[in-house]
């Protein structure tokens, strides 16, 4: 048997094909290549428990292009016998005028993990889909393609996101996400984690998947919002780099590709770019596979945060020539990407944040003008193993965007728990220095610990002030108190930034703007507007 057989309209009818028609298509198409294939002959009736038995994690669609976009789903089975699985994507939430499908044969190989990269869908429209096994029905999801390549839409609106921990928190920001109108949730990494020592085969990456998409309103979210993803260290160990045991990395990757809706490819790698017309283009990175480790802690900071000195061994490693987080062929990669765009809006899609994260500074004017040897940029930094530890690598990426004068340049980041707005320079202590780029980075979804758990509020709101006002010009806006996600409306003459933030421990929770942004197109820098 073939392992995949597809049916459509013929080309250039422009019509649907009923669902009737459909699968008596497909059952002769299965009938010339197979045996023993009795579910097409069931009951198509749809039962909730039985869909919940046979696909226990939910449906996912992501990685929108104009034509289509890669639909997912796990089929749960109690031996390693292969499954049959009917795929098909309609126009109507009923799935009657049905317009791709076929099926597939899952096992054991890949977790019983199901892709299908659909093809062949018109551009800039949503479509339905769904899959079936032995006549048992999953809950029918939603799928988006992109806009054409070339055409000028006129908006986009997207959600990112990260850190999905399953605590004592409830899931009220996925709810809320659902219900935000976006065109797709850009997830920035820690959708599960790992344990640091008890997460190490194929089977246990599995298994932290699975316990993660039982959650309902998880899985609501991804049936309703198509998911683009990114991974961080949560879905390997805490603080992985290229140095780690390369089994365990192995694995984990494997496990990443099996359960998200993307394609894996020979070299495993998941830096990608999506486009959104010539409105927009997401250059997707992997700050996580290819970077030196990062530069340990070795100082605190009020009692809160632990940081690094400059001054103070290893601190200074920080400044080192050719340390790296995007690796040399990623970074040349993005510099061919941002270079030959012809988006107006570049945006990057980093799982931890890029601009600086100073809370002492060491390089003030005065300090430089007295002591021409000082060390540039010097000062404490909160730990956070994100680009400060890789100071030459980002300056020169900053620097790159400025000599071929690469405008609407955006970042969005996750992983620090923490809400910031940040304009990005190539030498953020030189007030001369041209802004490059401006950063949006999202609180956690979740909440562990609390913040209130780390220090009180009053405390924490201490600390947001000494941030803002430490001889930061280019910090425009800190939240150490809050979870929650981000929403970004794009359009040709601007955009608008919201952080949407929600109490992750109240389960009626709703969302509200606490952070109102814009960047208008060709002007640099962020303009706060609430």
């Amino acid at each position: 048997m073939k392992p995949d057989l597809e049916i459509a309209p013929p080309r250039g009818t422009g019509r649907t094909m009923p669902r009737r028609e459909f699968l008596r298509a497909l059952s002769v198409l299965v009938a010339a290549g197979a045996t023993g294939q009795s579910f097409l002959a069931a009951d198509y009736a749809r039962a909730d428990d039985q869909a919940a038995q046979f696909f226990p994690d939910g449906i996912k669609s992501g990685d929108p292009t104009p034509g289509g976009a890669v639909i997912w789903t796990r089929v749960a089975t109690e031996n390693a016998e292969r499954v049959a699985v009917l795929w098909s994507v309609a126009e109507d939430a009923l799935m009657q005028n049905v317009v791709r499908g076929g099926f597939r044969l899952v096992d054991a190989s890949t977790g019983h993990n199901l892709h299908v990269k659909v093809r062949g869908l018109r551009p800039d429209r949503w479509y339905h889909y769904r899959f079936e096994v032995k006549g048992v029905g999953s809950v029918v999801g939603r799928l988006r393609t992109a806009p054409r390549t070339f055409s000028s839409p006129d908006h986009l609106r997207y959600a990112f996101a990260s850190c999905q921990q399953r605590t004592q928190s409830h899931y009220v920001a996925h709810r809320a996400i659902a219900n935000e109108n976006v065109d797709f949730l850009l997830h920035l990494g820690d959708y599960i984690y790992a344990s640091d020592s008890g997460t190490q085969t194929v089977e246990d990456y599995r298994g932290v998947y699975q316990r993660f998409h039982s959650n309902p309103e998880l899985q609501a979210l991804q049936a309703q919002v198509p998911l683009v993803a990114v991974w961080d260290d949560g879905e390997f160990y805490n603080g992985v780099d290229r140095t780690g045991d390369p089994q365990r990395l192995a694995n984990a990757r494997q496990a990443w590709f099996e359960a998200m809706p993307v394609m894996r490819n020979l070299t495993d790698r998941t830096y990608r770019s999506l486009r959104w017309g010539n409105l927009a283009e997401f250059m997707l990175l992997d700050t996580r596979q290819y970077r030196d480790p990062e530069v340990p802690a070795n100082t605190t900071f009020a009692g809160l945060l632990d940081a690094q000195d400059t001054t103070i061994p290893p601190g200074e490693e920080m400044f080192e020539p050719g340390r790296t987080t995007l690796g040399s062929w990623q970074l040349a990669w993005l510099a061919r990407r941002l270079a030959r765009s012809r988006a107006q809006w570049k945006i990057l899609g980093s799982s931890y944040d890029m601009a600086p994260w100073k809370l002492v500074d060491f390089d003030t004017p005065e300090l430089r003008a007295a002591d021409p040897d000082l060390q540039k940029n010097g000062g404490i930094y909160v730990s956070n193993e994100a680009w400060d530890d890789y100071q030459d690598e980002r300056r020169r990426l900053m620097r790159f965007i400025e000599r071929w004068k690469i405008a609407n340049v955006l970042v969005s980041a996750g992983h620090t728990h923490f809400y910031k707005a940040s304009n990005i320079q190539p030498d953020f202590d030189d007030i001369n220095s041209p802004i490059t780029a401006m950063e949006f980075v999202t609180g956690s979804m979740t909440a562990d610990p609390l913040p209130t758990e780390i220090a009180p509020i009053e405390l924490l709101q201490l600390a947001e002030n000494i941030m803002l006002e430490a001889n930061n010009p280019y910090l425009r806006h800190v939240d150490l108190l809050h979870q929650g996600y981000v929403v970004v409306d794009v359009t040709p003459e601007e955009t608008i930034v919201k952080f949407r933030v929600i109490d992750t421990l109240d389960p009626t929770a709703e969302a509200q703007t606490r952070g109102h942004f814009r960047v208008v197109n060709g002007v640099p820098g962020i303009e706060t507007l609430a």
